[in-house]
């Protein structure tokens, strides 16, 4: 894998790795238990209940998303989730909501009565970016994925 220390990332050049249905991910960066990503939600899809072990800068780079507290974000806000909170939120543009993620520690789904349903830590992505880049044939670029 390149050395994309000092050197950009073409991040429009890399294709979408799907999460689940409606959600993909580009990586960006793992380092640690601190990841980087831009994250990208289809219209009227939904992201469940789920908190996190860590803190969240979200920054919306396009589309609209309605968060739990009703409020909307769209294209340019910003978005800080300390360490423990817990929120969902959906798409409600009709365009895809692309956000620029930087957060820490692991995103827990919770069922309605906020009991985990699975984890995903910044290691457990990484290791399916690095999957998923095997399986398509594709050269891995983000920065600590290797």
């Amino acid at each position: 894998m390149p050395d994309h220390t000092s050197n950009p990332i073409d991040a429009d050049k890399q294709p979408w790795m799907p999460l689940s249905d409606g959600i993909s991910t580009r990586p960006l960066r793992f380092a640690g238990d601190e990841r980087t990503q831009l994250l990208k939600v289809a219209p009227g899809i939904s992201v469940g209940l789920h908190s996190h072990g860590g803190f969240v800068h979200a920054y919306n780079v396009s589309g609209s998303r309605k968060l739990g507290t009703g409020e909307i974000a769209g294209p340019g806000c910003y978005v800080f989730e300390p360490s423990g909170n817990r929120d969902c939120w959906e798409c409600v543009d009709e365009e895809p909501v692309v956000i620029f993620i930087h957060m820490s520690g692991a995103l827990t789904s919770l069922d309605e009565s906020g009991r985990a349903t699975g984890s995903m830590t910044t290691e457990d992505l990484r290791r399916r970016y690095l999957a998923w880049c095997d399986q398509e044939g594709i050269e891995p670029v983000a920065l600590g994925a290797v």
